[in-house]
């Protein structure tokens, strides 16, 4: 089977098609003090699928946030938003395998990635502004390509 085509990734290729909130939950206990709060905890994590032949690419971002206060109970947020982008050239960018897995280049997945990431960031800006999270900004991470 051919290899696929190293370093083809083309950003004026990949398009921003749709965007949706799937879940959002906000969870703050009653005798809840916004003043106390310290810091933040969050994790978050994203899954990326790709349809090769309808050169379709599905980015779910999730993200779980508390906080860490002098308050007795904390405020919980959790969030899922789903990205869809198409990719024109999806054909030099990835290959279908065995049982459902693909060969996909490292620029196309880290560029659907860091997206998700940086747009997720500006949504929750958004919707966090007039809650408990209002000061709460999802950092900045440094990209890195594997090797």
């Amino acid at each position: 089977m051919k290899k696929i085509d190293i370093n083809k990734f083309d950003a004026e290729k990949l398009h921003f098609i749709s965007f949706k909130t799937i879940e959002e939950n906000i969870s703050v206990p009653e005798f809840f003090d916004e003043n106390f709060i310290n810091e933040f905890e969050t994790t978050n994590k994203v899954d990326i699928a790709f349809n090769i032949e309808e050169k379709l690419i599905r980015s779910q971002f999730d993200i779980e946030i508390a906080t860490i206060s002098d308050n007795e109970k904390e405020a919980k947020t959790n969030l899922k938003f789903v990205f869809i982008f198409k990719c024109d050239n999806m054909e030099v960018l990835a290959k279908a395998q065995k049982k459902n897995t693909a060969e996909i280049d490292a620029s196309l997945g880290f560029s659907v990635s860091a997206i998700s990431h940086s747009t997720a960031r500006g949504i929750l800006l958004v919707k966090l502004s007039d809650t408990v999270f209002a000061d709460f900004i999802l950092p900045i991470v440094k990209p890195k390509l594997p090797e």
